[in-house]
């Protein structure tokens, strides 16, 4: 959750991408805007074809799972809308509860995407008149945003107009619509519709860029998920149904240059320290921007330059533990997976080198924007790529990755097996984008299981999490992570809150790797705090965690092993994980001479049940040290 505003230059733009307000984007970057103009289309543009194209059409029917679709759509034609309720919208600004308005409005949205395909793909008018009807129900939403982005309530009662995340997605899929049904739309409701883009979306972003003001979600500068993501869907919706070349150009020249900002948001090794999920989503967005650019210029404008566009690309790669699981860092979730769409688009245009995915497997795709720029004609389709070397041609990972700009190390085994042992070791700061106070922690797979280590994200965000209590839930403070409580204190919020790297030994059988971690507490009386991972590859693979600790006067300490899985104790200093479909076990040894006492306590925050297994030093002391060894059985 970076507040700071970073500085970026790129051609064809020398400033930095924070515009100040007495020198609007607009007026600052005319000579940009007109050159641009020059190399758009005559007329407004999306991906694909209007459905007039019925060999393009024809094709895409084979190409994804028609009868699914088309079940649905014909679900959607025989049922009525669900009902906008104000209520529903309105339960988040007094309870801060989120699921009842954001239900609420995927249920409504999400009837239009397939009746627009089924009509296309059909195209015998039988769905147009619900199309019409869905069209003009959609659009006349008190508000076009999350309710938790309202918490206000400006835009729910008409005092302004503001572009969320979803809103900017919506814009994009009415500018869709239009385009691939063409005449299929009549005149009065096309014209109703990009009036309300225009007052919806177009006209506060025009008015942010050619005023440098009025926006409270500052998207342009965020280099979070959020900057790709709007930047996206709005100029996506612009260049779809903007008449004025000019106008459009505006919206291109803006997303190229802030764009910038979504870039600056990975780490020089291309981490994404939101976690995979919402790499996942936002770079998926920023694809959608790359691939819409590059179209509507014919190749003048590529967001795809520069080296690090493969470092980033490959980050889901990279970050994968082992057995297709991933750590769970941030406000990720256990079980996500590496977009193989973002794979193949990015195998394809970057030369990843990745034969498994030189193939689109584009039978599960569900109709969207996303779906429509991958199936129909793009800069994927028309590149071929060959493979790099024959390591990646056999699909075998390396044994490490290290983002060490991130401080983030994976360690995995020679030849991964359905029984061997995996880690992700994090350090990095407590100011990361979706920041856990986390520093020190990790992930420990057994298999494609997690059976201890961080516990991933919530299923969905209770309206305190994105508020100044954000750290006072278990489960994103650094209690519910596998990291110390010193003498009664937790880590801290904040850039400044930070794990430093002081030693690593790499070699074919065993990785070391050591973080000073004191700088993460804001504890008067520590004096240093060090982490030592130890990874052994031997066997089905083991991993020790050593905890050392100094203050400057007697005081309490207390480590913790963070699972999913149920444990028992199996006798002195033992204790038996047991998950699902693997077993681990951990020894425990402490510097103590009156040993240390288990205080066991579950925890669950809007997400996965976890269990925090406390291990308390019985004596308080000034230096001291607890070890907790895993072995996979």
């Amino acid at each position: 959750m970076n507040k700071y505003l970073l500085i970026f230059c790129l051609l064809p733009f020398a400033l930095v991408a924070q515009i100040p307000k007495s020198i609007p984007f607009e007026e600052k970057n005319q000579q940009r805007i007109n050159e641009i103009a020059g190399y758009l289309e005559e007329k407004p543009a999306g991906f694909g074809v209007s459905y007039h194209n019925r060999s393009e059409w024809e094709k895409i029917k084979d190409k994804i799972d028609y009868p699914s679709i088309l079940q649905k759509a014909e679900e959607v034609l025989n049922t009525e809308m669900p009902a906008w309720d104000d209520e529903l919208y309105l339960e988040f600004s007094r309870n801060g509860v989120r699921p009842p308005g954001e239900k609420m409005l995927n249920a409504r949205k999400s009837r239009l995407a397939p009746l627009v395909w089924a009509e296309c793909i059909e195209n015998k008018g039988r769905f147009v008149p619900k199309i019409e009807s869905t069209l003009k129900d959609l659009i006349s939403h008190r508000s076009w945003i999350l309710p938790a982005h309202d918490a206000s309530l400006d835009v729910f009662y008409g005092k302004k107009h503001e572009v969320d995340l979803v809103a900017a997605a919506f814009v994009h899929e009415l500018a869709e619509t239009l385009y691939f049904l063409d005449d299929k739309i009549s005149e009065p409701v096309r014209q109703e519709v990009i009036d309300s883009m225009y007052t919806r979306a177009f006209n506060p972003v025009k008015d942010a860029l050619q005023t440098g003001q009025g926006y409270t979600f500052n998207w342009f500068n965020n280099t979070n998920n959020w900057n790709a993501v709007c930047l996206a869907g709005v100029t996506s919706a612009a260049v779809g149904v903007i008449k004025d070349r000019k106008e459009r150009a505006l919206f291109v020249a803006a997303a190229e240059y802030y764009s910038q900002n979504s870039v600056l948001g990975y780490t020089d090794d291309g981490y994404c320290t939101e976690g995979l999920g919402y790499f996942n989503y936002g770079f998926q967005h920023y694809i959608i921007l790359r691939e819409q650019l590059y179209q509507r210029t014919k190749g003048a404008i590529d967001l795809f330059k520069g080296e690090k566009m493969k470092k980033i690309a490959m980050y889901g790669i990279n970050f994968e533990i082992i057995n297709g699981a991933y750590p769970a860092f941030a406000d990720c979730r256990i079980g996500v997976t590496v977009s193989p769409q973002i794979l193949w688009y990015c195998n394809h245009n970057l030369g990843l080198g990745l034969p498994a995915y030189d193939q689109l497997d584009s039978q599960k795709l569900l109709p969207s924007v996303f779906t429509a720029m991958l199936l129909f004609p793009n800069t994927a389709s028309q590149n071929s790529t060959p493979v790099e070397s024959s390591a990646k041609a056999e699909g075998k990972q390396p044994i490490r990755t290290f983002f060490d700009k991130a401080g983030v190390l994976i360690c995995r085994p020679e030849n991964p097996t359905a029984q061997s042992m995996g880690v992700a070791l994090k350090g990095g700061n407590n100011d990361e984008h979706h920041n856990h106070n986390d520093v020190g922690s990790y992930s420990l797979i057994i298999g494609d299981e997690t059976l201890a280590g961080d516990p991933g994200g919530p299923y969905h965000y209770a309206g305190a999490m994105w508020t100044e209590k954000r750290y006072t839930f278990k489960s994103i403070s650094s209690f519910g992570h596998p990291v110390a409580v010193i003498d009664q204190t937790l880590q801290k919020a904040g850039k400044e809150f930070r794990a430093e790297i002081i030693g690593t030994n790499f070699t074919s059988t065993r990785d070391e790797y050591t973080l000073d971690l004191t700088k993460a507490y804001d504890c008067p009386n520590l004096k240093s705090y060090t982490r030592k991972f130890v990874y052994d590859r031997n066997g089905k693979g083991s991993l020790l965690v050593e905890d050392h600790f100094e203050l400057n006067k007697a005081g309490s300490f207390e480590s913790a092993v963070i699972t999913l899985a149920d444990w028992q104790e199996i006798g002195d200093n033992k204790i038996k994980l047991s998950g699902k479909q693997h077993t681990a076990h951990i020894k425990i040894e402490v510097s103590s001479p009156k040993g240390y006492t288990i205080i066991p306590e579950k925890i669950q925050e809007n997400g996965p049940e976890f269990s925090r297994i406390g291990i308390r030093l019985n004596e308080k002391s000034k230096e001291g040290y607890i070890r907790t060894f895993f072995e996979a059985e």
